[in-house]
């Protein structure tokens, strides 16, 4: 793409890791401001509310700890982009000079946001609901700094006249990318918080911190089903924004050579399905509600569904050769992978309503820290399969543009080396300066 002594390979290699890491850090980092906000305001509805404010307060200490470290791999990237593809990064930063201006603005915000609120939690003791307010301040700097951020990714894959500024905040997939990482920044929280208390669990020899960090888990799991249950839905309004606005990117993604990762992707999906109602099985099994015949037969309909789900649509060489391919007639998403999303889906919708109906009737205090290592090994597994489905998701969508950088922009050097491109749609963006769609 750009002259360089550093091979192409390997700029793309450190920018991937530094950008994937990064990435695995705001979504952390944007959960747990959401998570911590929410048990704050729940503790002061509730009667009891010491294990609320504590885990509340836990977060916001880890939030505050560890958001220097999000924010040094941020510049990281800027500043290695700035190095290694210096015409793309001033292309990127001309096209997009207002979005990037606006992010450093609810940068500064979040952390002026940031910093009292953790740090006037005691001293705000008596006024609770200012230090909420504190809090929820800081949730709104964060989402828009996030917000501003994926107008730049949006702009990449379904790029628009870069004179026309209002269509460059909302490209035609900025709003479902961000709903689906606000959705996912909870879900991923939740799963890797889950993670961290069962591993508490397993290594404690206290009673009560086992009861609690057993306790924990639970809750965490919730905030991470609940979000990820909504998550396909607004996966696949974006999937079709793409198909409309960046049909090369659907090309790659679908149907290309990155098809195989999609189908990894979904696995993935549905392991975090299945694991989450198999650990809540575990856990009221432990106190002999009947609701675990409820959660036995929705583990079930989950497998169903979720072999369903993974069922590749050509079992063959590919679809350059049809004549020596298979096409599987399970693979196709009408009707059968939209039934098995929604099997999938409604079945942890059912399960989790069960599971709260065993905590509120029989699955009290008493019964956590007894439900065996199993479930914190469960717990463990789900937040190492929600990390790779970060990586996964960041992966594939950053490829799909392939061989553009910004999609009919800004090309590599070596296009011959992606031939999957085989939809050319109209160029949009600067024509004027290209005499033709393949002109980089």
């Amino acid at each position: 793409m750009e002259p360089s002594v550093i091979p192409e390979l390997a700029r793309r290699i450190v920018i991937a890791f530094l950008l994937l890491t990064h990435i695995q850090f705001a979504a952390f980092l944007i959960g747990i401001f959401s998570i911590a906000v929410a048990l704050e305001f729940f503790s002061l509805l509730a009667t009891d509310s010491v294990h609320l404010r504590r885990v509340s307060h836990g977060l916001g200490k880890t939030a505050t700890l560890i958001y220097s470290t999000g924010a040094v791999l941020a510049f990281s990237v800027m500043f290695i982009l700035a190095i290694f593809f210096p015409i793309f990064w001033y292309t990127i930063q001309r096209i997009n000079f207002w979005p990037f201006f606006l992010e450093a603005l609810t940068f500064v915000l979040t952390v002026l946001y940031l910093f009292p609120w953790f740090f006037t939690w005691r001293s705000l003791e008596n006024f609770r609901w200012v230090h909420l307010s504190l809090g929820g301040a800081l949730i709104i700097a964060a989402y828009f700094q996030q917000s501003l951020i994926d107008v730049i990714a949006a702009y990449m894959l379904t790029s628009v006249p870069a004179e026309q500024l209002l269509r460059v905040f909302f490209t035609p997939t900025t709003i479902p990318l961000d709903m689906h990482r606000i959705l996912g920044d909870v879900s991923f929280a939740g799963f890797v918080l889950a993670g961290y208390a069962s591993v508490r669990a397993l290594r404690s020899r206290d009673e009560a911190d086992r009861a609690y960090f057993d306790w924990f888990g639970s809750l965490a799991l919730l905030a991470g089903l609940a979000f990820m249950f909504l998550q396909p839905a607004v996966g696949v309004e974006y999937l079709e924004e793409i198909r409309a606005d960046s049909p090369g990117g659907f090309n790659v993604m679908m149907r290309g050579p990155n098809a195989w990762l999609f189908l990894v992707q979904v696995a993935v999906l549905s392991v975090l399905f299945l694991l989450g109602v198999y650990y809540m099985l575990l856990q009221v099994r432990k106190s002999g509600h009947r609701s675990a015949g409820t959660l036995r037969a929705m583990l079930w309909i989950g497998i169903i569904s979720a072999l369903l789900l993974v069922q590749p649509r050509v079992i063959g060489p590919g679809v350059e050769h049809p004549w020596v391919a298979w096409e599987n007639p399970l693979g196709t998403m009408q009707p059968w992978k939209y039934l098995a999303m929604g099997g999938l889906t409604l079945s942890g919708i059912i399960a989790v309503g069960a599971y709260l109906g065993a905590y509120r009737r029989g699955l009290r205090w008493g019964y956590f820290g007894d439900g065996g290592r199993r479930a914190q090994r469960v717990l463990l597994t789900l937040a190492i399969f929600a990390s790779l489905m970060m990586l996964l998701m960041g992966f594939i969508r950053e490829n799909s543009r392939l061989p553009f950088v910004i999609y009919y922009q800004q090309q590599l050097s070596q296009p011959e080396r992606f031939p999957q491109l085989q939809v050319t749609p109209t160029p949009v963006g600067p024509a004027s300066q290209r005499s033709s769609p393949g002109t980089p």
